[in-house]
């Protein structure tokens, strides 16, 4: 029995197979036993054509446009043409080509992969994620373990009242939100630190040298 493509967020017409993620629809045409010097893929970015032999299979106008340099295509099995359209905007496609059956988009299943999303958004998605496992847990988020290395290295500096005790984070509210203000704070204080140590040894040193 001959294998098809999953028809996942698309469908099986009775002239193709396709499915879709939200950057890209991948479609499947039977062009009966042949090579890929057979083949014809016409491509522009509201319209396809393939041609297996000569002979038109598959025709017509795309239901959104594409970006035909990022298109790929190859034959599977000498049978079957697999081709890979890049969408030019992301959303969910009802069809293929204009004409053909659509499906009800309001039932796609919308799960990005995390690899389509940019690095930002990846890392942002990922602390929601480890923020929530540790609620579950009864755990600290990921702000509040960031509070709480920001206060261990603060706990014995000058002035400050736990200065001389072991560090207790019991004793610390790590429960409110803390602003960005605060970090930025905390390490510009820790750069005018460093950049004094830095001044005081090489005058140190300067008063070494004979």
């Amino acid at each position: 029995m001959m294998k098809h493509i999953s028809t996942w967020n698309g469908a099986a017409t009775d002239k193709y197979y396709w499915s879709q993620s939200l950057r890209e629809v991948t479609v499947e045409v039977e062009v009966g036993e042949c090579t890929a010097k057979d083949i014809q893929v016409d491509l522009t970015a509201t319209r396809l054509c393939v041609k297996c032999k000569g002979s038109t299979v598959l025709e017509g106008k795309l239901h959104e446009k594409v970006v035909t340099e990022e298109t790929m295509w190859h034959l599977d099995g000498n049978r079957q043409l697999v081709l890979s359209l890049e969408k030019h905007r992301d959303m969910w496609w009802k069809c293929v080509l204009e004409g053909d059956p659509e499906i009800d988009t309001t039932k796609v299943e919308s799960t990005r992969k995390m690899e389509e999303y940019d690095g930002e958004t990846q890392g942002a998605i990922r602390k929601i994620m480890f923020d929530q496992n540790q609620k579950l847990q009864g755990r600290p988020t990921s702000d509040q373990l960031r509070t709480a290395d920001i206060m261990k290295d603060a706990w014995n500096a000058p002035g400050s009242p736990f200065r001389g005790t072991d560090f207790d984070p019991s004793l610390l509210n790590l429960s409110s939100p803390v602003g960005d203000e605060f970090f930025k704070e905390v390490e510009d204080r820790r750069l005018e630190e460093a950049r004094r140590a830095k001044a005081g040894g090489g005058a140190a040193a300067a008063a070494a040298d004979p």
